[in-house]
């Protein structure tokens, strides 16, 4: 019999993808994807704990499903992720309608835990987190179903940085990582079924293979990958400054398929609030690291994230990461207020900096960043970059068609395309060469010139 299970998906891309193995393995039960939870009968939330505001949005998507539970009694709820390794069967206790808790290591023994919900009326919690060096055996991954030319393929699990505000290593554990010839596979099955591009992912990617005994680390892994015939273009995620070498450095300029964009969080400038968070390097560290980059790609668009009211933060502090950013100027960031995560080192500290003062601060990180961002994106005007074309843009219309891709430097670009009776699924896949017209708040808009 035909089932349908919904799932939402909270956080990183690595949650993302731990969604596209639960319908994997979801898929010989004979269970359908659907959009529509009033249709499904098994509803899984893949949670993120990693930000608070994630965390508390889960927990109301819960609440939210209580009516469909008494109208269904069939009805399955769970709750994957991190905040489901995190809570365990205490999770169980604090929502009655769920039946199940599971964490991502625990995914591939989903279908038994389901047939225990509904066979014997069991609610079951599993979370065993695998701990040891060796193994561990990774999902053999199918290209992700999401009707684009582009996917990701994790290379590797947990960290081993443990830095003060990050819950990650407790919910995904120790780094261990995938083989690279498996690794390889799994990109060649993807180029086969038709993706033109992939993106690594790792919670400290570019720390790969420091615990297996092959030899083989990321540069190594990236040049492997790079000579999979077919594939137009390879990004990974994410990094850590600690880790960034020459060797990987270098690649950018080696590779045909590596994409000009680097995604390299700081966090902070101050070099007492970079100790304290356990980041491992300091301001002067950080910049000579992004100085390489530069020097080494020129066209190379560098982003980070950056953590606003770290405890102990002061104006001085802060004023350090503003430094920073006038220093590197980032072609992007992804800012936050600090939030406290239970287990970390960070929660045993009071958080004595402002509600009020967060925001502010916050506020002024963007205003600094905006000013190179939009630097950067006014140097595209009258330019012809390279899109792979992803399908209809978001302002797309029936009698207006318009098409979306990015740039190899992961700016989104739209344009239209004249004949609306061509179907714009014709376009998924390819590289457009288009010339920009318009510089927009965030992104840009041109007209097409060449379709490969």
């Amino acid at each position: 019999m035909q089932r349908f299970v919904y799932i939402q998906t909270f956080g990183c891309q690595m949650n993302v993808y731990d969604t596209e193995r639960i319908l994997q393995v979801l898929e010989p039960e004979e269970y359908a994807a659907t959009d529509d939870p009033s249709r499904a009968d098994l509803i899984l939330l893949n949670s993120c704990t990693v930000r608070e505001k994630a965390e508390m949005k889960m927990m109301s998507y819960l609440g939210s499903f209580a009516q469909l539970k008494e109208h269904n009694p069939d009805l399955l709820i769970g709750v994957a992720g991190c905040v489901a390794q995190q809570e365990g069967e205490r999770l169980l206790k604090k929502v009655p309608l769920l039946d199940l808790v599971f964490g991502p290591d625990n995914i591939p023994e989903l279908p038994g835990m389901v047939q225990r919900a509904r066979e014997n009326g069991e609610r079951v919690s599993l979370t065993k987190l695998h701990k040891k060096k060796k193994g561990y055996e990774f999902m053999a991954g199918k290209p992700m179903v999401t009707g684009k030319p582009s996917t990701m393929v994790t290379v590797m699990k947990g960290c081993n940085k443990n830095c003060a505000f990050c819950i990650v290593p407790r919910v995904r554990g120790r780094e261990l990582s995938k083989p690279c010839s498996e690794v390889v596979s799994e990109v060649e099955r993807c180029v086969e079924a038709g993706i033109r591009e992939v993106m690594l992912l790792g919670q400290n990617v570019n720390s790969y293979g420091h615990d297996r005994d092959d030899g083989i680390l990321f540069p190594d892994l990236l040049d492997a990958v790079d000579a999979v015939e077919g594939l137009e273009r390879l990004r990974f995620t994410t990094s850590h400054p600690w880790d960034c070498t020459d060797a990987l450095i270098d690649r950018f300029a080696n590779l045909k398929s590596l994409c000009e964009y680097f995604h390299l969080p700081v966090q902070s400038g101050s070099n007492p609030v970079l100790e304290r968070m356990r980041r491992g390097y300091t301001f002067d560290e950080y910049v000579e690291r992004a100085d390489r980059i530069r020097s080494t790609v020129p066209g190379l668009h560098l982003t980070t994230d950056i953590i606003v009211g770290f405890p102990g933060e002061t104006e001085e502090d802060f004023q350090r990461t503003i430094d920073l950013i006038h220093r590197v100027e980032y072609d992007g960031i992804y800012a936050f207020k600090y939030s406290e995560r239970t287990g970390t080192k960070a929660s045993q500290w009071e958080d004595d900096v402002p509600e009020a003062v967060k925001k502010e601060r916050l506020a002024r990180v963007f205003e600094a960043a905006d000013i190179y961002r939009k630097q950067r994106l006014a140097t595209y005007a009258d330019q012809v970059v390279e899109v792979l074309v992803e399908g209809p843009a978001k302002a797309s219309k029936p009698t207006q068609p318009q098409l979306s891709g990015r740039t190899r430097t992961n700016v989104v670009v739209n344009f239209p395309v004249g004949n609306a009776a061509l179907g714009t699924w014709r376009w998924k896949g390819k590289l457009a060469q288009v010339r920009v017209k318009r510089v927009l708040q965030h992104s840009l808009y041109g007209e097409i010139e060449l379709v490969q």
